[in-house]
């Protein structure tokens, strides 16, 4: 009996091999790339100085926690990443006066666009899905001395398409793009609004 354990054991590492190697053969790793996402940074902002003494934030936007909305699955949300805008622009420089940020949309949508039938379109790399973010906020400058008050209307959209033959990593990518670009616009209308009106901004 020993004979016969110590003889199949002599064959088990020509059977491992040929098995390894055919396993081998048909499970060969391909190499991933990892797309690094961009990083939200505030600093690249410029901050504005306002004539108030107080600045509040309030959100009114309530997250949609099904499609085609996907924010809620997003680290940071459009909606965080408008309340660091806010604390990094928007600066109470004055003595008296309260700014208040009411944002009232931060969206960000993920739905699937129509497939074509066409069959030269089969052999195409095609537009899978369309990424849109809009925001949607109210700036209001109340300033009791002299009776002030100014009322701002915020809005921004940016969108892109995603490929069918995207990876999660590309995928995740343009839509943190899509995110950042709507902040820029919105920062951009801010900006051209705030140092137009002379009562509001101490620039």
């Amino acid at each position: 009996m020993t004979r016969k354990l110590f003889s199949f054991s002599k064959s088990l590492p020509i059977v491992l091999l040929v098995s390894l190697l055919g396993f081998s053969s048909c499970t060969t790793p391909s190499e991933t790339k990892q797309t690094i996402l961009p990083e939200y940074e505030t600093d690249g902002f410029q901050s504005l100085r306002l004539d108030a003494r107080i600045l509040n934030i309030i959100e009114e936007w309530a997250m949609p926690m099904e499609p085609p909305y996907i924010e809620h699955t997003l680290s940071p949300n459009l909606s965080g990443m408008l309340v660091d805008w806010a604390t990094r622009v928007l600066v109470p420089v004055g003595g008296s006066g309260e700014v208040v940020l009411n944002i009232t949309q931060a969206s960000v949508k993920m739905t699937a666009l129509p497939r074509s039938e066409r069959l030269v379109d089969l052999f195409n790399d095609k537009q899978e899905f369309m990424v849109r973010a809009d925001i949607k906020a109210k700036l209001l400058w109340i300033q009791p001395v002299g009776g002030k008050q100014v009322i701002i209307d915020l809005s921004a959209t940016a969108s892109n398409t995603v490929k069918e033959t995207a990876t999660p990593n590309e995928r995740d990518l343009i839509i943190r793009e899509v995110m950042i670009d709507t902040i820029e616009l919105i920062d951009e209308q801010a900006v051209r609004e705030i140092t137009a009106n002379k009562d509001l901004n101490r620039l």
